[in-house]
């Protein structure tokens, strides 16, 4: 049986998509319930996802949406990935996919705030630079968890990062952002391209940077106090009097 399409035209494929992708992102989005300021990554993650799939069911979007797949053939030198989220159309070919790799971005830790943008850019965007995610495609995505609401903070913060390290990510000087061509009326939206080693044509990373809904420091304290709740086991306390 012969397959018909080259693996060039399966990536054409997902590429296509890319409009219907970060659509889907930001609708779904609109419906989380906003995290707070110390929420895990994993936790926001797995919460977007369901959102994500229920959506693309909706829809009735030609790909799947999977969970924190492994990448089973990096490139020489790299260790395995696990993608955050990836969006998987039907074709015969495993690395064609587009991956959303997401990161928190002014969290709490420990008591403070931390930018994280160093993270963003060191642990996310330069996974695609050395082809450890999405080699044999031409668009990948960052998705930025605000956790203080501050986006043009957090984008400025991320941005800085960038110019430090543009030659590392394969940009032309400055290395700035550029307006999202996908998404261009949306501010919460970037896009940086990078010429990279393994292949001759730009490829281009989707900037999503999206808020989390401002919420005091005693809310935040009741949300983690029942998290934690949730997770003991209730104990009878016999009948009330």
């Amino acid at each position: 049986m012969t397959t018909i399409g080259a693996s060039e035209e399966w990536a054409d494929l997902i590429d296509s998509m890319v409009p219907q992708i970060l659509e889907l992102v930001i609708a779904s989005w609109q419906q989380m319930t906003s995290p707070v300021a110390d929420e895990k990554e994993d936790d926001i993650t797995i919460a977007l996802w369901r959102i994500l799939t229920q959506n693309r069911t909706a829809r009735h979007l030609m790909f799947q949406i999977r969970l924190q797949v492994v990448e089973l053939d990096p490139m020489p030198g790299e260790d395995f990935g696990r993608m955050d989220i990836a969006f998987i159309p039907p074709v015969p070919s495993e690395d064609i996919y587009f991956c959303l790799e997401s990161k928190r971005l002014n969290a709490i830790k420990s008591g403070k705030t931390r930018t994280y943008a160093s993270e963003y850019v060191r642990l996310g965007m330069l996974r695609f630079i050395t082809g450890r995610y999405s080699k044999a495609v031409q668009h990948g995505g960052m998705l930025g968890y605000v956790l203080d609401a501050k986006v043009p903070e957090a984008i400025n913060s991320v941005e800085e990062n960038i110019k430090q390290r543009h030659k590392e990510l394969c940009m032309a000087s400055p290395g700035v952002f550029q307006l999202s061509s996908v998404v261009p009326a949306d501010d919460r939206a970037r896009e940086t391209h990078h010429q990279r080693a393994h292949q001759k044509s730009c490829f281009h990373i989707h900037h999503l940077f999206m808020p989390s809904a401002p919420v005091s420091a005693t809310t935040s304290m009741v949300r983690s106090a029942n998290r934690k709740r949730k997770k003991k086991r209730s104990v009878p306390v016999g009948p009330k009097p």
